[in-house]
């Protein structure tokens, strides 16, 4: 393991992973593992077999947004779709998802890689989920899709951090995590020097603060709670956990504030293996999976956010 995360035993995960007890949450657990962990290609055989295990109950869920989404608001769309991203599908071979894809293109994309909502407004933060989704369900071999990334990172990410910054006037921690997500997406023959200067600045503005605390500037002085409520299939909202995967993938291991941080992390691991959900944004997709409320103990998909930064 060329990452150590304190409290937590991969091996002890893995074997927790593999005998997840819910049936459903178990198969799309095992996707994950295949494309993270094991380092499975999404366009192998194992890993469509896996897949089409899960068409039935993805399929009721895609139905309305594919065949209604001119009655549904843009904004609501991205978002569906970025639930889908976390997923781990390749979307390329689900017919409802290449449909979900073009469709924004086809009627929404302006001329800098942003998205217009059906109000006619644009939410950066929406846009930029949706691209990485689109990245995460494997059409980046789209030139359209390159061509948007390329807008968006260049007038969006780039212009003095215009998408970062809050009402309050300081850049959001947020969505800089969110953001660098979506750029740990890009193959490797796109990162170039605006690719680049994006990764470094977000690393550099992360790091320099004490990110297991969240000490950024804020209009309230006091950190954000909700930085240290981890959770997943989330929108806006971000955690440290998330933070230290994002950072990490992107590259980074050493730096001692990240050390600090995987130290908290670890502290509130549960026997080792997994961690419990503490905060989960209400969305309709979850209908398709079970919540992670009540009386479980521990999250799967944390389980895995762990395995990642391990494996990195």
């Amino acid at each position: 393991m060329s990452v150590t995360l304190t409290g937590f035993f991969p091996n002890k995960a893995e074997e927790y992973l593999i005998n997840y007890e819910h049936p459903i949450i178990g198969e799309f657990v095992k996707l994950l593992h295949l494309r993270d962990i094991q380092k499975v290609v999404t366009n192998d055989s194992a890993f469509l077999e896996q897949q089409e295990k899960l068409l039935p109950h993805l399929k009721n869920a895609l139905g309305p947004w594919i065949e209604k989404n001119r009655q549904r608001t843009f904004i609501s769309f991205q978002e569906v779709i970025s639930f889908f991203g976390y997923l781990g599908l390749n979307g390329t071979y689900i017919p409802q998802l290449v449909n979900a894809v073009n469709h924004p293109f086809l009627n929404y994309k302006r001329g800098d890689g942003a998205f217009l909502a059906s109000s006619g407004k644009i939410n950066k933060c929406a846009n930029m989920r949706f691209l990485r989704a689109v990245l995460a369900l494997g059409f980046a071999q789209e030139d359209f899709v390159k061509q948007a990334c390329e807008e968006y990172l260049e007038f969006n990410v780039n212009r003095a951090g215009e998408c970062h910054v809050r009402t309050d006037g300081n850049p959001c921690a947020y969505v800089m995590v969110h953001t660098l997500r979506w750029l740990n997406e890009y193959p490797s023959h796109w990162r170039g020097k605006t690719y680049k200067t994006a990764v470094k600045n977000i690393q550099d503005y992360l790091l320099g603060y004490d990110l297991s605390t969240a000490d950024f500037p804020r209009r309230n002085p006091e950190p954000n709670v909700n930085w240290m409520k981890f959770g997943y299939f989330r929108s806006y909202q971000s955690s440290i956990f998330e933070a230290a995967e994002a950072l990490i993938l992107s590259g980074l291991k050493n730096h001692p504030v990240l050390k600090k941080t995987l130290n908290a992390i670890g502290s509130r691991c549960l026997n080792g293996i997994t961690w419990k959900p503490q905060y989960i944004k209400k969305h309709w997709p979850l209908t398709i999976l079970p919540p992670q409320r009540g009386k479980q103990i521990g999250s799967p998909w944390l389980t895995l956010r762990g395995l990642r930064i391990t494996n990195a």
